[in-house]
């Protein structure tokens, strides 16, 4: 994992275990706490995989961007060596024909 997604897991997982020690500590009846508890857990899934997911979205786009522009280098680069490669054959041309 890089660094990044080792900083978002571990807060996820501080906020997870400060909430559940809140929770251990808040005078409330076990029913209602359990379901405290089980809505803070769905919730904080759910914002936890959209942010793995939006992770993964920009990933994808860094390497579609990536791809592009090797694709647009190589092209540059073919053109620019079929332009030199026409000079010099023109050149060579030009050449044979003065003798």
């Amino acid at each position: 994992m890089s660094n990044k997604s080792n900083v978002v897991v571990g807060i996820a997982l501080a906020a997870a275990a400060g909430a559940a020690i809140g929770f251990l500590f808040a005078p409330e009846k076990g029913e209602d706490l359990r379901k405290k508890v089980k809505q803070n857990a769905n919730t904080w899934a759910d914002e936890l995989l959209a942010a793995i997911n939006k992770g993964k979205n920009n990933a994808q786009q860094i390497a579609d961007d990536a791809q592009n522009k090797a694709k647009s280098w190589k092209n540059k680069a073919k053109d620019e060596y079929e332009d030199v490669a026409d000079t010099a054959n023109r050149k060579v041309g030009s050449a044979l024909g003065a003798m």
